[in-house]
């Protein structure tokens, strides 16, 4: 490897160390009376626990790697002036993180949400580490270096057809009403691929895409610090991921649509 490949990979070895670190953090609060706000609306929540996680990530972060920048969701999301100001991300090294990605699932005690941590050079994806704490699956990818489950390599499913594609989905938290895009978009899926599943978290919706357990996923509305992790590892798993036009997803799109190369014109089609 050479030198920037090394400092990318001792940048993984930590981000994961993190990950982890901040799960312990979380699983201590599982079965506790938790503070829970909203943010936007009744389906868009934080905890304390999500500012914690944060915390203590930004921390590490900051105690390392006191040169890059940072991107997080409680801490950012709701400001003007950012890394991610009007949708152009800051140059060198930075970090963007969703502390508990899936904060509705840890609220109701769903063993269904994760640590998504990507990270960035100059505004390109060159790390990323998904970890759910509960059951301590681990996802993760390096630029040019593979797609790894746990340790092991995995790649995107090889369904050939839309119609064997089982894909997921998720709503936008104002989009949660009557009249819903998205249950305009299932409404056409229905019928039209094998099956489609509503999981609660997309950085682990992007990596069943990656290991091949959903052929697809598509989401309107998401934010950097839901997928930027999550993008990197579909794409070194051998997928694709894009905007609703069918061009290379950057993070400012508001439409994401991944899949396994066979699939993905015929998944846009249905869904524009």
């Amino acid at each position: 490897m050479n030198e920037q490949e090394v400092y990318e990979h001792q940048i993984l070895l930590d981000a994961t160390r993190y990950a982890k670190e901040a799960g312990a953090l979380i699983l201590g609060f599982m079965k506790k009376p938790l503070q829970i706000q909203e943010k936007k609306n009744k389906s868009d929540l934080v905890t304390e626990v999500d500012v914690l996680s944060e915390l203590y990530l930004r921390d590490q972060i900051n105690r390392d790697y006191p040169d890059h920048w940072i991107l997080s969701e409680e801490t950012d999301g709701a400001k003007e002036e950012s890394p991610y100001a009007w949708g152009k991300l800051a140059p060198g090294y930075g970090w963007i993180i969703d502390p508990i990605d899936g904060t509705t699932n840890f609220i109701h005690g769903i063993s269904h949400f994760a640590i998504s941590i990507g990270i960035v050079k100059d505004g390109i994806l060159v790390c990323g580490i998904v970890y759910n704490p509960v059951t301590a699956d681990l996802y993760s990818a390096r630029k040019q270096g593979g797609a790894f489950f746990n340790g092991s390599p995995i790649q995107v499913a090889q369904e050939q057809e839309l119609s064997e594609a089982l894909l997921a989905t998720g709503f936008q938290a104002n989009d949660w009403h009557s009249n819903s895009v998205l249950v305009e978009q299932i409404r056409r899926m229905a019928g039209t691929s094998r099956n489609v599943r509503i999981n609660g978290a997309a950085s682990l919706d992007l990596c069943w895409v990656a290991s091949g357990k959903l052929t697809g996923f598509w989401h309107d509305g998401l934010y950097p610090w839901d997928v930027a992790a999550g993008i990197l590892i579909v794409q070194e798993a051998g997928g694709v991921v894009t905007n609703g036009a069918g061009l290379a997803f950057d993070l400012s799109d508001q439409r994401l649509i991944a899949s396994n190369l066979w699939i993905h014109n015929a998944f846009l089609s249905v869904l524009e």
